[in-house]
């Protein structure tokens, strides 16, 4: 009693010991995707807490009851060996070191497997739709299902897609908005889950399904930047492999009707004409490919069935002419092919997409209200060139896009005739094509609706007759019905 008073008296007041610096857990290992870990720090004081390696990012959480609450964030790790680093934590004089470390990438199996062919791929895959401008949609640097102006997808989308003829349905994504920062890259839950329940509405219509990267490229996939950029190149390509292990950690167990395509148009803004390009296409293709090649191991790496998914692989701007030039396949890790180049066609541009549109097409045309007077031999040109590059050799090519914006009534005739001879002289070549639909109706450039992207309705007669002349084109196995004979009814 005694020294308690001549302690009061004297006006000191005792402070407690402090607590002993510790974490639970006292180290963290992460596995090669990455991830967050959560870590509880016993300490009198709210410490502070760094760690130099970019790799890891740190996020400060709760402190009370002696207890400060730290999560822990590891991208992926590319590369073939573990690594390792530390987090310092400071605090009451005392000091801990946390060891981090992460395992490297696993060397790949090789999955057993039955080779695709040029045959399999189209039987499978023709006719295709695009569901365009809808997940793909973006304004401010966010992309969302409705911004553009199409009604969300139903099951009775899919539905309507499949009775229209069409086997197949391509699922344009835009994932900018939804990553959460590097060095984890998470995809938001919600996003990546509508993205799920419109796969379900594929997979319940009988469709096979192309989910893909869609307009990523005027964003975090900025090739313009990345080929000149060493370090940019390595932000890309880590966010690529942490993007797509949780795609494709996400389908793992869904059968071959899903498809993963790597990017949509990637390009440096001139779509192959800039100043840059021209003088030096290498540079920018050995980019894409190395970014193709990210892809591939991310999505194999994840097992299941993505040991043996149909992978769509695009070349530069996704054009058949840079493709054939520029594009190196990745080494995969399968025993027999199961990749698929993917290309655009909408040849001719001036007749399909520009703005004023020429009016007509094909040999009966007008002269002067037609491309040229070898309208056709382009389009069969490119189609035998992918022919000798791919298909001869076993590899399958999609047409991931192609189609023509709709024209006035007066002309609707050599639009018909167009489509029927594109699609049979694709189909001539086990070329799969998939229409380009982005939900505008009306007559003009960009105007490329066929069905309603909220019911899956076709959005009028004109609509259906130019997809009704798709399945003739893919389905008509008479002798009579050739190449030949649809260029004789040419109107």
């Amino acid at each position: 009693m005694a020294a308690f008073l001549l302690t009061a008296c004297s006006g000191e007041e005792r402070r407690p010991d402090p607590v002993k610096l510790a974490s639970n857990p006292a180290e963290l290992v992460f596995e090669t995707a990455g991830g967050t870990l959560e870590v509880s720090i016993t300490t009198s004081i709210k410490p502070t807490v760094s760690c130099t390696d970019s790799w890891v990012s740190l996020k400060e959480g709760s402190f009370g009851s002696n207890t400060f609450k730290l999560s822990v964030t590891a991208g992926e790790n590319t590369g073939t060996g573990s690594r390792s680093t530390s987090i310092r934590v400071a605090g009451d004089k005392q000091n801990l070191t946390i060891p981090v470390t992460q395992k490297g990438v696993p060397s790949i199996p090789v999955a057993p497997t039955t080779a695709l062919t040029p045959e399999i791929v189209f039987e499978a895959m023709a006719p295709g739709w695009n569901m365009g401008n809808q997940m793909d949609a973006i304004n401010g640097s966010v992309s969302g299902e409705t911004a553009w102006g199409n009604p969300k997808c139903t099951q009775a989308t899919m539905n309507g897609v499949k009775a229209a003829g069409f086997k197949a349905v391509r699922i344009c994504v835009t994932w900018e908005g939804h990553v959460g920062a590097a060095p984890g890259y998470r995809i938001e839950d919600k996003w990546l889950d509508r993205v799920a329940e419109i796969v379900g509405y594929a997979e319940t219509a009988g469709l096979v399904a192309i989910v893909n990267t869609h307009h990523d490229e005027t964003h975090w996939q900025d090739i313009s930047k990345a080929y000149k950029d060493a370090d940019r190149n390595e932000k890309v390509k880590a966010e690529m492999a942490a993007l797509w292990t949780q795609i494709a950690q996400r389908f793992k167990d869904k059968g071959d009707w899903l498809v993963f395509e790597s990017v949509n148009e990637i390009q440096d803004g001139g779509w192959g004409w800039s100043e840059d390009f021209k003088k030096n296409p290498d540079a920018q293709y050995k980019v894409l490919n190395e970014w193709n090649q990210v892809f591939v191991d991310a999505v194999r790496a994840t097992g299941g069935n993505n040991a043996t998914r149909w992978l769509g692989i695009p070349g530069y701007a996704a054009n058949p002419g840079f493709t054939i030039k520029g594009l190196k396949l990745p080494e995969d890790h399968t025993d027999a092919n199961r990749l698929m180049v993917a290309v655009h066609d909408y040849d001719p541009f001036d007749y399909t997409l520009k703005d004023p549109l020429v009016r007509q097409w094909g040999h009966t045309a007008d002269p002067d209200k037609r491309v040229s007077s070898n309208d056709e031999q382009a389009v069969v040109a490119v189609f035998d060139n992918l022919k000798s590059a791919y298909l001869d050799k076993g590899i399958p090519v999609y047409l991931g896009e192609m189609g023509c914006s709709r024209h006035e009534d007066a002309d609707f005739p050599y639009q018909k005739y167009y489509m029927e001879y594109f699609c049979k002289a694709a189909a001539d070549r086990n070329l799969p094509m998939f229409l380009w639909d982005n939900g505008a109706t009306g007559i003009g450039p960009e105007r490329h609706g066929y069905i309603d992207h909220g019911t899956g309705k076709l959005v009028d007669g004109k609509a259906r007759e130019l997809v009704d002349l798709m399945v003739k084109a893919v389905s008509e196995k008479s002798s009579s019905y050739t190449l030949e004979s649809v260029y004789k009814s040419a109107p």
